[in-house]
C-alpha cells in the first residue's frame, strides 16, 4: 500500500491512470489535475470526443467507443502493450437521450442509454481489473448520478442504467478486495456538454440556466467539472485507503435522505 502523504489529495507521481470519457467536461479537469501532479494518464474516448477536445500531449490517446465489445477489447490490448498496469482507473462515460415517460419510450432509445451507460461501465471495468490487480493497489473509480437513487420523472431509463453502476461497484468492492478498491461518485447535475446531450454526441437540450437549478440547491449553484475532481482524486489516493464499495454523493445537498 502507498504510503499515505497527508499535503496529497490523489495518487502519487508516477502512478498511472486510465480515464474513459477524458475529453468531457469533468474528464478535461480530471485529466489536468492528473498530470499537473506528476500522474501518467491515458484517455480513452469516442473518436468524435478526441477530435472535439483533444487531451494534452503528455497522455497517452485511444479512441474507444465503450459500450461495443470489441472496441473496448482492442484499446484495452493497445494499453497493456504500453502500460504493463495500472494504480488506477476511471470511468467518466455516460449521455443521456429520450425524454420520455417509460411507456412512450422507444425501445432502440433505452437499449442506446443502458449501452453507452451501464454496459460501457461494465465492459470496461472488467477489461482495466486484470491491469489494476497487476498494480497490487488498484483503484477503480466509476461515475453514476444522482438519479440512480432519485430519478426525476422522463429519467427514468437513465436512473435504471445509473442504479445498475452503482450495484456494479458495490459487487465489485467485494469480488476484487484487497488488492482493488472500487468506488464510486454521484455527481448532481453539473455544467458540461450532458446539459445538452453529451460530449461528441447529438445535442438534444439547449441546456439548463445556472439561476434556474441554483435555487433548489442548498449551495446556490450548479456544480462544475472541478468540483467532481477533487473526490475522484481522494478515492484514487491513499488518503482513501480503506474506503471500498462506497458511491460519493456530490450534489451540494440536493439529496439529503
Amino acid at each position: 500500500m502507498a504510503a499515505f502523504d497527508p499535503a496529497r489529495l490523489g495518487p502519487v507521481p508516477g502512478s498511472r491512470v486510465a480515464v474513459v470519457g477524458g475529453c468531457g467536461g469533468m474528464g478535461r479537469v480530471l485529466v489536468r489535475a492528473l498530470l499537473d501532479t506528476g500522474v501518467q494518464v491515458a484517455v480513452l474516448d469516442l473518436p468524435s470526443s478526441l477530435a472535439q477536445n483533444p487531451p494534452p500531449s503528455q497522455a497517452l490517446s485511444l479512441a474507444m467507443d465503450g459500450s461495443d465489445a470489441a472496441s473496448v477489447q482492442s484499446a484495452f490490448a493497445a494499453l497493456a502493450a504500453q502500460w504493463p498496469h495500472l494504480d488506477g482507473f476511471v470511468n467518466l462515460a455516460g449521455f443521456f437521450k429520450g425524454f420520455h415517460p417509460v411507456r412512450d419510450l422507444p425501445v432502440e432509445v433505452f437499449d442506446e442509454v443502458i449501452a453507452g451507460n451501464l454496459r460501457c461501465h461494465f465492459l470496461c471495468a472488467r477489461a482495466a481489473l486484470p491491469l489494476l490487480h497487476a498494480s497490487g493497489q488498484g483503484s477503480l473509480v466509476s461515475v453514476a448520478s444522482t438519479m440512480a437513487v432519485d430519478v426525476v420523472k422522463n429519467y427514468t431509463h437513465y436512473g435504471m442504467a445509473k442504479a445498475g453502476i452503482v450495484g456494479m461497484i458495490k459487487g465489485l468492492a467485494r469480488e476484487n478486495a484487497p488488492t482493488v478498491r472500487v468506488n464510486g461518485i454521484a455527481p448532481g447535475l453539473t455544467n458540461t456538454a450532458f446539459l445538452t446531450g453529451g460530449t461528441g454526441r447529438e445535442k438534444i437540450f439547449d441546456g439548463i440556466p445556472e439561476e434556474v437549478y441554483a435555487k433548489r440547491v442548498p449551495m446556490k449553484r450548479m456544480a462544475q467539472p472541478q468540483d467532481m475532481a477533487g473526490p475522484i482524486l481522494f478515492l484514487l489516493g491513499a488518503a482513501s485507503s480503506f474506503v471500498n464499495g462506497e458511491m460519493l454523493i456530490v450534489d451540494g445537498g440536493v439529496y439529503t435522505q
